[in-house]
């Protein structure tokens, strides 16, 4: 009998010498298993075998979808989350299992048309889903709702991090901008989410509805209505969601101490924000993992549990703060400590003709409010004026607009495209977008 290994060898060697064409979804479904099974990366995981899989022209995607990031590391979380259910979650993953059964075994996983139950072809299509990884927009990546190791059989498919997610990168933005009232911040946050819910569903009315009592529940659980001030400075790293819920930071299920499945669920609770009919007593099924988490975290990063940019809602949200925060500001007198207005600073200078003399007037702004290095400013000023170029000379004429809701409507369009101008979210460190990271706000 043929060793499954020594055949994954010579379809390597066959594929990699040009012999054997990789020319289907399968080819590329099976030497991205072997470069996946056969530790054939250098410590970023899906994130370096993507890399290897477009170094050598080799994508899942076809047409307007070939090297598309976010479909590629998608397949590549896929066959990884099939390895692990091969193996025990956490430890040994088994060698050597041939491909053909592998495929047969997680094939509602691994197929061609797989990533339609995950993702709606328009989220896909974006520009900026092309560029950087992001998780999908109609359920969650397979076992990526609990923590790592620990799979809960609840009996149902869904987008059980949707909500969680969110409302973790509202609370976070709270407390990174205490410039905005709680009162403000959650009223944009409720609103975005329910614009953004109720465009997807239009053409998926299998997601679930819009739910005050449900959004806000999770706001609550996140510590929104936390009294500050929050010194922490965790709270400027990346939001890390899907790693601290490997690590079993986050219950996806808490709402069961507090709910039943039937006031949950109800319309009413659509409408306005219930009170619970239980009395919260109900321990978590979760464990967490604590510090150190024996490589937990790693390994959550290592599955694509974790996207170098957010979710539409995340990003809806992100663009209203910043719009709210830079509303009839006056760009004279702009706080250089806050992104948005840094960001509407740059937009400015986009307009300007004689740009030298002002990019220095910026520079040394930025530099001063002190959340970024005078070495890293210019080229930090620079990527974001690439960004925002294409926007301004779409214009009819390059004038910079007089009505302050004209500026912010051109910053909205901006940001609601480019959603990597917040750095809320990781890039891999094989990365070759910008980050457009910041120090913490002193």
């Amino acid at each position: 009998m043929n060793d499954p290994r020594m055949l994954d060898e010579k379809f390597r060697a066959k594929v990699e010498s040009g012999v054997l064409p990789v020319d289907c979804h399968d080819r590329v479904l099976r030497i991205a298993y072997v470069y996946l099974d056969k530790g054939l990366w250098d410590g970023n995981e899906v994130f370096d075998v993507v890399d290897k899989l477009h170094t050598r022209g080799w994508s899942f995607g076809s047409g307007d979808l070939k090297f598309n990031r976010t479909l590629d590391i998608f397949y590549l979380a896929q066959i990884a989350a099939g390895i692990y259910r091969s193996s025990d979650q956490l430890g040994e993953i088994l060698q050597g299992e041939e491909f053909d059964i592998f495929y047969a075994q997680h094939h509602q996983l691994l197929n061609q048309d797989a990533w339609r139950q995950y993702y709606s072809p328009a989220f896909l299509a974006q520009p900026i889903s092309a560029r950087f990884y992001r998780l999908p927009d109609l359920q969650d990546l397979p076992d990526s709702s609990d923590p790592l190791g620990q799979p809960r059989q609840k009996g149902t498919i869904g987008h059980f991090t949707k909500l969680p997610r969110w409302a973790w990168n509202v609370v976070r933005t709270h407390r990174r901008q205490p410039t905005l009232p709680v009162a403000t911040i959650t009223q944009i946050a409720l609103s975005t989410l329910q614009k953004a819910i109720l465009h997807l569903r239009k053409d998926y009315p299998i997601v679930q509805p819009y739910s005050e009592t449900q959004a806000c529940f999770w706001l609550k659980y996140m510590g929104v209505d936390l009294p500050g001030p929050f010194v922490t400075k965790g709270i400027w790293n990346p939001n890390q969601f899907g790693i601290f819920v490997a690590q079993g930071a986050f219950d996806m299920w808490a709402w069961e101490a507090h709910y039943s499945q039937g006031l949950w669920d109800s319309i009413e609770a659509r409408i306005a924000p219930l009170k619970p009919d239980l009395d919260g007593t109900r321990k978590s099924e979760v464990n967490s993992y604590g510090w150190p988490d024996g490589g937990v975290g790693v390994h959550a990063w290592w599955r694509g549990w974790e996207p170098e940019l957010g979710s539409q809602e995340e990003i809806e949200f992100l663009t209203a703060v910043a719009v709210k925060e830079t509303e009839a500001i006056d760009v004279s007198n702009l706080d250089y400590t806050m992104r948005s207005h840094m960001l509407l600073g740059v937009m400015r200078a986009a307009f300007e003709t004689e740009r030298g003399k002002h990019m220095q007037d910026l520079k040394w702004r930025i530099t001063e409010a002190g959340r970024i290095d005078e070495s890293r400013a210019e080229q930090w000023i620079q990527e974001v004026l690439m960004v925002m170029k294409p926007y301004v000379q779409k214009l009819d004429d390059d004038v910079w607009p007089a009505a302050a809701e004209d500026q912010s409507e051109l910053l909205r369009h901006i940001l609601m495209e480019n959603g990597q101008l917040f750095a809320r979210w990781k890039l891999s460190p094989v990365s070759k977008e910008f980050s457009f990271e910041l120090k913490a706000r002193k």
